[in-house]
């Protein structure tokens, strides 16, 4: 993606201080992470501004590049972490002033898959769908190898029937995974996802070839 939108300084400094944090995070959370992440943010101001909405993609894209830092201070509980580390960050105060540091916090604040309320502003909604990965085969290997790394003691059937019942709970028509934004995209895939769901038996195959693609064959 090239990056035509945002004053050179402040990518300079995203570049040089935020992007490699992620180089230190879990797999999850990688630099590949941060690209895809940063990406759709970009992508989803785009579509936004089609719609009439008043975008800054620099906000946009440095809110999505923000979003995970709090992980240096720990998974659990990230999110806040992240907020409060944007409120301090003496460097981010070169380029935003108070309030926009403000709105950036809790942006990141509220990209959380288990949030209980709203995004307070377009931009947390903006990050928060971004954070999603809602294509059906990352929702799918994404569990797959939670799985096969943190639970060596399953078998392969178990495997296949957590990750149904782990995708169905977060990702199915009555999961807690909320969307906000309405984007063409994220609906198209989130409908596929529910369409494969709605078909446990069906499901459960593709979870299986999946796995076995993942694991080849390593685990029976």
């Amino acid at each position: 993606m090239k990056v035509n939108f945002i004053r050179k300084d402040l990518l300079r400094f995203i570049n040089e201080n935020i992007k490699p944090l992620y180089k230190t995070f879990d797999k999850a959370h990688n630099l590949a992470h941060f690209q895809f992440v940063t990406n759709n943010c970009i992508e989803y101001g785009k579509e936004l501004q089609k719609q009439g909405y008043d975008i800054s993609l620099e906000l946009a894209y440095t809110v999505g590049a923000l979003h995970d830092i709090g992980i240096s201070k720990g998974r659990e509980g990230h999110a806040k972490s992240s907020g409060e580390i944007v409120r301090n960050d003496a460097g981010l105060k070169r380029f935003f002033d108070k309030e926009t540091i403000e709105m950036i916090a809790q942006a990141v604040e509220d990209h959380s898959s288990h949030l209980s309320y709203e995004p307070r502003s377009i931009y947390g909604k903006i990050v928060a769908d971004a954070d999603r990965n809602n294509s059906t085969y990352l929702v799918f290997s994404r569990p797959i190898k939670y799985g096969i790394k943190y639970e060596p003691y399953r078998d392969r059937e178990s495997h296949i029937d957590r990750v149904y019942e782990f995708v169905n709970e977060k990702f199915g028509r009555n999961g807690y995974v909320k969307y906000w934004l309405d984007i063409p995209q994220t609906r198209k895939e989130q409908q596929a996802t529910w369409a494969l769901l709605d078909d446990e038996k069906l499901c459960k195959t593709y979870i299986a070839g999946l796995f076995d693609e993942i694991c080849k064959g390593k685990i029976k």
